[in-house]
């Protein structure tokens, strides 16, 4: 018993760091984007959201604040299942993968960019990481979940195209249809889900493989 509410309490400790993380990440970097004159408080809204980052560290934030602060919630009950917290992990590692090695060596991010950037990209995606792997129980999960984890990144990508249309604003340049052409933007998006899958068979095969630790 002492053990396990040791674990528990380490495993608060981390979601706490998290949680600290994003509520001082989320807010500076909308900031930034609202110290830009070219942009009204709701074109600012529409721009913070249209990037997979935020979007998912946003549920990286919700998910953390549930499981501190949520009680016996309905919504607390979702984010403590192993399946929902294994999707959030998938989601959360494709984007520090994504960005370390397609996006890093093209940018040049400074100050407090610099900082939010590292803590959405780099240092949440790991700590998330050991959260999972360390502080969840786990569980034996279908693979047949991983078509229901798509949902959300397949609803992404065809809101960026079809936003990207209207406005000709891609987050991604690996997504930019008015650069690449729409054929080679849906090309990319593919091979984008195909990630998407491929961490998710590692991850429940690890929960999987888990199991017979417990």
């Amino acid at each position: 018993m002492e053990k396990e509410n040791t674990t528990k309490i380490k495993g608060e400790i981390l979601l706490g760091i998290i949680f600290a993380l994003e509520l001082y990440a989320l807010p500076v970097q909308f900031y930034l984007l609202l110290k830009n004159p070219e942009f009204t408080f709701f074109s600012a809204a529409v721009r913070f959201l249209s990037f997979f980052t935020i979007t998912t560290n946003t549920i990286v934030f919700i998910c953390s604040a549930l499981l501190l602060f949520g009680g016996r919630s309905k919504a607390n009950a979702f984010f403590r299942k192993c399946t929902t917290i294994t999707a959030i992990t998938v989601y959360i590692l494709i984007v520090g993968i994504v960005f370390n090695l397609l996006l890093r060596p093209v940018l040049d991010l400074q100050g407090r960019y610099l900082i939010v950037s590292e803590i959405f990209h780099t240092v949440v995606p790991i700590l998330f990481f050991f959260f999972w792997l360390f502080f969840v129980s786990p569980e034996k999960i279908s693979f047949k979940v991983i078509s229901y984890w798509l949902i959300y990144p397949i609803i992404y990508i065809i809101y960026t195209l079809f936003h990207g249309l209207a406005t000709q604003f891609y987050p991604y340049p690996f997504i930019d249809a008015t650069q690449l052409g729409f054929e080679i933007a849906i090309i990319n998006g593919f091979f984008v889900l195909l990630s998407f899958v491929i961490l998710s068979i590692v991850l429940i095969s690890i929960s999987k493989l888990r199991m017979k630790f417990v």
